[in-house]
């Protein structure tokens, strides 16, 4: 049997999504399949912590070798870190769904972690949640929830009577808020009016923000209202180190720019690695303890070698520590995966277990700190990860035998993605082909296929270029680069020679049929892969006259 496994990543009922272990069912499982180290990272709640506590409190023998560690998975909103307005001037998130952030070594029973759990429970304490985050984000009030919960109670059933509509309650929300109850921020009625005359009618922008939020909030349910009810990343970091425990951000594959679709910016996810993580506030004047790790050792990055190697360059340039974890959602046996992050693979060993208490004391002392000067700091920082990369922080076990994380990446087929577009549109052109020799209606099929041709190309031409400007990223060696780019340079050769064939033979096709169709697409799909081509062309031609350089300066 093998022993001494590690999984940080595991959920219990107590995450509902039809998860059928429990904690104890879990700590037992983990123990037969040997996982010596886990953590119980429900969803929003600490409740299947405290469950665990108590059954190994229950079992000191079978649980005597159990290395257990408190943790949390928190849905995180990330507008305060990176945002943008859209078309409607409303602000947006750039990170499309938010992320999730990791807490380990937390006390479960923290008052802010126990209330995540209650007000999670239902749709008025989701709303609770939302309209909680609204006012501080907009207004930079903090509410009791207590007394914010009765209300959106309050108003709820208003709306069932007809008494409110949708649209008239967020003015209603806002006034009974910070009027309501010993505790609220603006007690008296003349307060408020003075707080709408000095900052609602003096920002428009921020109190339509305000409206247009909460009017949504009372109109959705489900999985809509659950991602409003996602709460401040900020405040989740400092709540989880204000709880005795550490960030780390969870499955970082994941996360994509909410514009550009399926495309990599690695641009904007470094932007926000750089504000999540240890820096000085210099407006505030504090020092932000951030996350302290990734959660590198997760399935998904085994998908996308490009984000793999983006990841642990961060992690080594920042000092951040790797974590992983099999996620796993027991749902039945068949979908056991606990101990596993991928297939049969398994972590043997993690820097972040082995150096925990000290990395959760330097937690507090930074903490303690906060008002000290920024050099005190990185005093602290600098004894973090040492900049160590996956290979030195982890290592994995497959078969019995010990493998680096860095072989199983490289083993896999290189960017599934960028071969996944290539694949695509090689296809649309073949398909393209068979159509325009059996061509009988022109104009209505002329815009199907080559609309989609040009999307792929589109979409490939941006990944390509991603991956050209982050070349010291993903390639350590520029020999490697130079032959990827040499295999990507005879596909965008062979598709350009076919896209000029489609359109000569789209030409004649419409010629024999009298069609006065204009089709774009072929020229443009045309423009883009010679574009693609100049700049391979052009690194190319670089690399070589690095290569020939030093001879001719020592001729």
């Amino acid at each position: 049997m093998k022993k001494g496994l590690i999984d940080l990543h595991i959920h219990t009922t107590y995450s509902g999504e039809g998860i059928k272990t429990t904690p104890s069912e879990i700590i037992e499982l983990a123990l037969i399949k040997g996982v010596e180290t886990l953590a119980i990272t429900d969803h929003n709640t600490t409740l299947g912590c405290i469950s665990a506590l108590k059954y190994i409190e229950r079992n000191p023998e079978l649980c005597e070798d159990l290395n257990f560690i408190t943790g949390i998975e928190i849905s995180c909103d990330t507008t305060s870190v990176l945002s943008y307005r859209d078309e409607q001037g409303h602000l947006r998130s750039s990170l499309a769904g938010g992320i999730h952030m990791l807490g380990y070594g937390i006390d479960p029973y923290n008052e802010g972690f126990l209330d995540l759990a209650r007000f999670y429970r239902s749709d008025t304490g989701k709303r609770t949640l939302a309209a909680y985050k609204f006012i501080r984000r907009f207004y930079g009030i903090t509410v009791n929830k207590n007394t914010l919960y009765e209300v959106i109670n309050e108003l709820e059933n208003d709306i069932a009577s007809g008494e409110y509509t949708q649209d008239e309650v967020s003015q209603e929300l806002l006034a009974r808020a910070l009027t309501t109850g010993r505790s609220a921020p603006l007690g008296r009625k003349n307060q408020y009016e003075n707080f709408c005359k000095n900052v609602i009618n003096r920002d428009k922008q921020t109190y339509n923000d305000y409206l247009y939020r909460v009017r949504k909030m009372f109109a959705v349910s489900g999985d809509q209202l659950d991602e409003m009810a996602k709460q401040d990343i900020y405040e989740m970091m400092d709540l989880i180190e204000r709880s005795g425990g550490v960030a780390v951000l969870a499955h970082p594959t994941f996360y994509r720019p909410k514009r550009e679709l399926s495309v990599a910016d690695f641009e904007l996810l470094s932007e926000f690695i750089d504000k999540v993580t240890a820096h000085y506030n210099e407006y505030t004047g504090e020092f932000m303890r951030g996350i302290v790790g990734i959660e590198l050792l997760h399935g998904s990055s085994f998908d996308d070698q490009f984000r793999f190697k983006f990841y642990d360059n961060i992690i080594k340039n920042k000092g951040l520590f790797i974590t992983g974890g099999s996620d796993s959602h027991i749902i039945n046996v068949k979908t056991n995966n606990l101990g596993y992050i991928r297939h049969n693979f398994s972590i043997k060993h993690l820097d972040f277990v082995d150096r925990l208490d000290e990395i959760l004391e330097l937690s507090q002392r930074a903490t303690s700190i906060k008002k000290q000067k920024e050099r005190d700091y990185k005093i602290l920082q600098g004894a973090q990860a040492g900049n160590k990369g996956v290979d030195e922080q982890a290592v994995l076990y497959n078969d019995y035998k010990a493998v680096k994380a860095r072989e199983i990446i490289e083993s896999q087929t290189i960017s599934k993605k960028l071969l996944s577009f290539e694949n695509e549109i090689a296809t649309v052109m073949f398909a393209l082909k068979e159509k325009l020799f059996e061509y009988e209606d022109v104009e209505k099929n002329a815009h199907k296929n080559p609309q989609s041709l040009q999307e792929w190309t589109s979409l490939y031409a941006m990944y390509m270029q991603s991956i050209i400007e982050n070349q010291d990223v993903f390639f350590g060696d520029k020999d490697v680069f130079y032959d990827w780019l040499q295999h990507r340079l005879e596909f965008v050769n062979q598709a350009c020679n076919e896209l000029y064939d489609l359109a000569a033979l789209d030409a004649s096709v419409q010629m024999e049929n009298n069609s006065t169709v204009n089709n774009p697409h072929f020229k443009e799909s045309k423009r883009i892969m010679n574009a693609i081509a100049a700049e391979i062309e052009q690194e190319s031609a670089s690399y070589c006259v690095s290569k020939v350089m030093p001879d001719l300066e020592r001729v």
